[in-house]
């Protein structure tokens, strides 16, 4: 007689679809996301990265929309990575400001940041309304290897923060904001460097930077990191 064994279908990862959303990034567009818990599965997470996946919490998810594919994973290949005269430059003008590596937990005076770079930057937007508890969670809530970078300026007050995961092939940067007073000095662009730099150290082969969209100019910053890659049917593609 056969013998039947009990299977733990959360052993298993389940995907599934969200509702149709307005899109944030293209006019007139719609979003969908193919999503999967990573909670009782975060050995999956390496595996879907390198899939064109993205977390956010406790959720991998890559968007499947009907009629549009232009969401594309960008990453930088560390190897073959080199400074230009513009990220020289940017370099130059953050010479003052310290980083420091630190527990990806979240604090007063990082919500204030990220309220004000929101309000500022975002304004209207679904995460201009994120509660303390809400950002609490986008902080905190992660199944995997995560941590925060600090960027301070020479008066020790905070200026920048990122949030970023450790992958066995590379960093990925989750999300990340700053004093748009500094925007002017390529704030944004120094941390992004940084990650680089602790990449390099770590000895890692890429840095993920997210999606990109070759219609949405708010993107474009990402192609001054070269060599970048994106990620298009079903493998990685120098640009």
């Amino acid at each position: 007689m056969a013998k039947f064994e009990k299977v733990n279908i959360l052993n298993y990862p389940i995907f599934f679809m969200t509702k149709e959303t307005t899109c944030p990034y293209l006019y007139n567009k719609s979003e969908k996301r193919l999503v999967t818990d990573l909670n009782n599965n975060p050995f999956l997470f390496d595996e879907l990265s390198l899939s064109g996946f993205r977390r956010i919490e406790n959720w991998m998810y890559r968007p499947s929309c009907s009629h549009c594919n232009e969401c594309k994973s960008y990453r930088i290949n560390i190897n073959k990575f080199s400074l230009s005269k513009s990220l020289k430059r940017i370099k130059k003008n953050n010479l003052e400001v310290s980083s420091l590596l630190k527990r990806n937990l979240a604090s007063k005076e990082y919500y204030d940041l990220f309220s004000t770079y929101q309000n500022k930057r975002h304004t209207g937007s679904s995460m201009s309304n994120m509660t303390f508890e809400d950002f609490k969670s986008m902080i905190e809530c992660s199944p995997i290897n995560t941590q925060l970078y600090e960027f301070r300026n020479k008066e020790k007050k905070l200026i920048g923060l990122m949030l970023f995961d450790y992958q066995k092939d590379g960093l990925s940067a989750v999300y990340s904001f700053y004093d748009v007073k500094f925007e002017k000095n390529g704030l944004g662009n120094f941390m992004i460097l940084e990650l680089i730099e602790l990449a390099k150290k770590l000895n890692l082969n890429y840095l993920y930077l997210g999606y990109y969209i070759k219609n949405a100019s708010r993107m474009n910053y990402k192609l001054k990191f070269k060599q970048g890659e994106l990620y298009s049917d079903g493998k990685w593609n120098k640009i």
